[in-house]
């Protein structure tokens, strides 16, 4: 009998460490979205900075890291992981995006587009951005991040915060 006890000792014991880990494994996740959710603010906080004309391919490339932080982000919660690929193929943006197996494309097409254009490290593109255009352009990536911040992490207070 008291054979019996030890093995249900270390069952108890192995479980009990394996509930552990998984809470440990589950923090981890957690602080790695937010993390994510962290770089997407500071991206986006910068992009408000550098939103002149003058600066517009800097501007957008910042918007651009932080969709694709919020990708990222997305990713990890999806799949319950701490690591993300380092590119999103136009079919993982869908898959990202959309919700209940709804893609919504024109997010889609405005992620990948932006981020094609950004990988063109042609910076001429966007000599002839004007003021308006810039804005306008950071404001639908601001919206775009409002809508899949709120996927992302449930406390208000990690949620991506508008840079209008």
């Amino acid at each position: 009998m008291n054979h019996l006890t030890s093995i249900d000792e270390c069952r108890d014991s192995k479980d009990s460490k394996d509930r552990l880990l998984k809470n440990q494994e589950s923090s981890i996740h957690s602080k790695s979205m937010i993390k994510m959710q962290h770089f997407v603010q500071i991206y986006m906080n910068s992009a408000a900075r550098m939103m002149h004309p003058i600066s517009a391919y800097v501007c957008i490339l910042f918007s651009d890291r932080a969709l694709g932080c919020m990708l990222k982000a997305l990713y990890m919660k999806k799949n319950n992981c701490m690591f993300s690929p380092s590119y999103f193929s136009l079919q993982d943006i869908i898959q990202l995006t959309g919700q209940n197996s709804i893609p919504d494309l024109d997010k889609v097409m405005f992620i990948h587009t932006l981020n094609f254009v950004v990988g063109c490290n042609d910076a001429s593109i966007f000599q002839h951005m004007d003021a308006l255009q810039l804005q306008k352009l950071l404001n639908r990536v601001d919206d775009v991040l409002i809508h899949l911040s709120g996927r992302v992490v449930s406390n208000p207070s990690e949620l991506y915060r508008s840079i209008f």
